[in-house]
């Protein structure tokens, strides 16, 4: 198993991974790369790389998800962050043909961070 790491700018942040999983793919055979994080307050998928899209979903989300202040959790501005990872999930598996990501022509991978900034750390767990 590898990793990369990924290092958030802002509180919330689309942040395209797909070239350092592409290189983390290269040295592998066919099958499935599973990157997943090893985090609760930031998420994983798989978008467009139409122009918005990123900003489109952070709004998306936010509207789902408000900064209420009358939540169980400890931390208001914590639970929410937790909240929205739990939505969009910790993982994305992508097949790997011949060292190359099989991913469709607009697709890209990216982390979806929820507060920032903040350093990641993505697993990945290559075919054998």
């Amino acid at each position: 198993m590898t990793s990369i790491t990924v290092q958030s700018k802002r509180h919330d942040e689309v942040i395209d991974i797909t070239d350092q999983l592409a290189t983390a793919a290269a040295s592998m055979r066919d099958g499935v790369c599973l990157a997943f994080l090893e985090h609760t307050t930031c998420a994983l998928t798989i978008l467009t790389n139409e122009d918005g899209i990123a900003e489109d979903l952070v709004t998306v989300l936010r509207d789902l998800v408000p900064q209420a202040t009358d939540y169980v959790h400890d931390s208001a501005d914590h639970v929410r962050a937790h909240v929205l990872s739990a939505l969009v999930g910790p993982s994305v598996s992508v097949p790997v043909r011949a060292g190359r990501l099989a991913l469709g022509r607009y697709q890209r991978v990216v982390l979806l961070e929820f507060e920032g900034p903040r350093e990641r750390t993505v697993s990945l767990t290559p075919p054998a």
